[in-house]
């Protein structure tokens, strides 16, 4: 049984392959193109344009490079980039859940959850810089983790090149820096991606009328964004779209993991620094649920895996197990594009499984921190690694 646990997150990690090869093949998403999409290819093809996507640098540049060396158009490179960027995500997503103490059944449970959610997403639309965003911000954290500040302000720095709100990672590698002493460190944080940013979107001038006309525009777009989602969804659409990212963004982990920073700050308790970071994702919680959260809030992700690790549900295999069965019967119930659409049945079938498990979930996580007292909460967030019973 043992032999057989270990392999858990390898054969979540098969699943997600497969999922996304599904989406991506036969769900047409390797010609699929949104004008995100087409801005950076644009991008990567040497164009330049207006805000937002003339800070958003980095990813078309690492798109160029991949097409120059592998002598491939700069689409295909696009989705060789977000390919490799969303496995690599996840490989270091288990890593730095395994160094928190995180049960081999949370692992293999966060990996297909996410893993799942992602493949849906951009097996279908491989074109975006997101994907390489989630990996900048797992190789900070793993970088914060080890102390390898660096690495961290470098990560930090190429993703705020990435998507303006990867500016936080800076901030967050800023702190973490100046609470060890390493004031040099912390102003190189603090500064170095805000100044690449400045730089970047003042010294690019578009060729092109796509795109926003300055930030100004931007912002006020970002305001109205949900109004005119709704508008466009329409009443019943428009829900199960913020359901469904919900689970793109693990909602159990980010609940679980501000349950963990709850009792810290309740009980004055120093802070890790991962903790330190998801609370600084909160506090920009409502910056990032502006736009399209279901994609912006996975920066917030890799911080809320590391905390929710030591969290006594997350040592729970029953736990773990609806856990898994939410995120993939989630992805599995997500529109399929293709002219062979699953029957129906199965796509009722996988919603009543989702939004089972979702309820189940909220109800086992609402009855913890109700009946889990402070000393239980705390003995528990001192004893990684061990699996628990959880009521």
């Amino acid at each position: 049984m043992q032999r057989v646990k270990q392999f858990l997150p390898g054969l979540a990690l098969l699943v997600s392959t497969l999922l996304y090869c599904l989406h991506f093949f036969v769900g047409a998403g390797h010609v699929k193109l949104i004008t995100d999409s087409r801005a950076y290819l644009f991008m990567a093809g040497g164009g330049h344009l207006s805000a937002p996507y003339n800070s958003r640098v980095f990813g078309p540049f690492i798109a160029s490079l991949i097409a120059s060396a592998l002598g491939v158009s700069v689409h295909s490179a696009f989705q060789i980039l977000t390919s490799v960027a969303l496995l690599a995500s996840l490989f270091l997503l288990q890593r730095l859940i395994s160094r928190q103490g995180g049960s081999v059944y949370w692992q293999a449970a966060v990996l297909l959850a996410l893993g799942c959610a992602m493949a849906a997403t951009f097996g279908y639309t491989p074109v975006m810089v997101d994907p390489l965003l989630l990996l900048l911000t797992c190789l900070t954290v793993l970088a914060l983790d080890r102390g390898y500040f660096l690495v961290a302000v470098t990560s930090a720095t190429l993703a705020a090149l990435t998507k303006e709100y990867g500016l936080l990672l800076g901030l967050i590698t800023a702190i973490v820096a100046y609470r060890q002493g390493r004031r040099a460190l912390a102003l190189a944080g603090a500064f170095l991606p805000a100044v690449a940013l400045l730089v970047t979107t003042l010294s690019g001038s578009a060729s092109s009328s796509a795109g926003l006309i300055d930030w100004q525009s931007f912002v006020s777009a970002m305001f109205g964004y949900h109004i005119s989602l709704y508008r466009f969804r329409g009443g019943s659409e428009y829900p199960k779209l913020l359901y469904m990212w919900s689970w793109s963004v693990l909602w159990p982990v980010l609940v679980i993991a501000a349950l963990v920073v709850y009792s810290r700050l309740r009980n004055r308790i120093t802070k890790t620094k991962h903790e330190v970071g998801f609370l600084l994702m909160l506090v920009a919680l409502p910056f990032l649920v502006l736009g399209d959260w279901g994609r912006s809030l996975l920066i917030v992700v890799p911080f809320a895996c590391a905390v929710a690790a030591v969290h006594p549900l997350a040592r729970n295999a029953k736990f773990a197990a609806l856990f898994a069965v939410g995120g993939l019967s989630t992805a599995l119930a997500r529109p399929f594009h293709s002219e062979s659409l699953p029957p129906p049945a199965f796509m009722v079938t996988m919603t009543i499984i989702s939004v089972a498990s979702s309820l189940l979930i909220g109800l086992r996580i609402l009855r913890f921190a109700r009946s889990a007292s402070t000393s239980q909460l705390d003995l528990g967030l001192e004893s990684p690694g061990h699996e628990v019973a959880v009521r």
